[in-house]
């Protein structure tokens, strides 16, 4: 009973982060950016007592990853979707600004490694926004201080034309909602990587 009630919450655990991560696992998203902490107990009185380890949960999802800053309680986390990054990292737009904030060429490897070092003496170098899907007009909005575009339910602020912007929100939206309802159908987690499709084609044109 305990075990069993164990197991069901280890998996309500588990299941913000597939949802979260699924616009990676699919390759919609070049990377999704999360804080994981290194234990996870339940929360409710009288649950059985277990911990959901930072290791066990890397091992869990099964997605590239690179750990952006380490903190006492838990990690910054990068996720990220290895060939989605390469093409996002090469388009013209991006890397002009990534440029411009002091990225020089080089692989995939590379330019997270820098990633890395920004986020050493940097809270949030907002270029991130890059490695995350957005924009690059955005981000670079965003950099800018220019005035933002409003936009109903943006998962990010918006600059100047909110065409492309608002089709990516929709895009990952969708992408998710499909995670969280085979996660309803399905038993346990390994079930779900089984079933959930790597492709594109069940997303909603």
């Amino acid at each position: 009973m305990s075990a069993h009630f164990s197991y069901a919450h280890r998996n309500e655990m588990l299941r913000f982060l597939l949802v979260k991560t699924a616009t990676v696992r699919c390759g919609v998203k070049p990377g999704e950016l999360l804080r994981i902490r290194h234990c996870y107990q339940p929360v409710r009185s009288g649950a059985f007592p277990f911990c959901l380890r930072k290791e066990d949960i890397l091992d869990i999802l099964q997605l590239d990853f690179i750990v952006l800053r380490e903190e006492a309680q838990s990690s910054l986390i990068l996720f990220y979707h290895r060939e989605m990054l390469e093409k996002t990292l090469t388009e013209s737009e991006n890397r002009t600004l990534l440029t411009r904030c002091g990225y020089g060429d080089g692989t995939v490897e590379e330019m997270l490694a820098r990633l890395v070092e920004r986020f050493q003496w940097e809270q949030l170098p907002h270029e991130v926004g890059i490695f995350l899907g957005y924009p690059a007009k955005d981000v670079s909005g965003f950099l800018g201080n220019e005035s933002p575009t409003p936009v109903h339910r943006g998962d990010w602020q918006v600059f100047g034309d909110a065409a492309e912007s608002v089709r990516r929100m929709h895009l990952y939206r969708s992408v998710r909602e499909v995670a969280s309802r085979l996660l309803d159908c399905c038993e346990d987690v390994p079930t779900f990587l089984e079933q959930f499709s790597f492709s594109r084609n069940f997303v909603a044109n």
